[in-house]
Parts: structure tokens; C-alpha cells; sequence
């Protein structure tokens, strides 16, 4: 068990998608794609209460 706040992806894969990240209130977003078609891989954040939000959750779209 790893206690990081590296993504897995960045430790267990190679040759993946490339990875962005956007500044929010309390933290950064970790996502690929470009455009309509960003997705959330991560969230990085002290705030607890940011893991809950269904908005950051890993898969959801990032509106534009």
C-alpha cells in the first residue's frame, strides 16, 4: 500500500494519456483530454469535503 499523493497512474503505468491540471477553490484537478472531452483523473486537495463532491469525482466530464 502507497501513501501518495502521486496518482497510481503515474506510478504504475507508462506511455499513458497526457495529463492537465486546473486550479480550483482548495485544490487541482488532474484530467486528460482537450475541450468537450476533458475527464477528471484526480483530485488533489487538503479539504476532505472536496473528496465527497460528486462534481471532481474520477470520470465526470469538466464543464466548460
Amino acid at each position: 500500500m502507497l501513501y501518495t499523493v502521486v496518482s497510481e497512474y503515474d506510478i504504475f503505468l507508462s506511455g499513458s494519456k497526457r495529463r492537465y491540471y486546473l486550479d480550483i477553490k482548495g485544490g487541482k484537478l488532474e484530467y486528460t483530454g482537450q475541450g468537450r472531452n476533458r475527464k477528471i483523473v484526480g483530485l488533489f486537495s487538503t479539504d476532505p469535503r472536496l473528496y465527497l463532491c460528486k462534481d471532481y469525482a474520477p470520470g465526470k466530464k469538466i464543464k466548460t
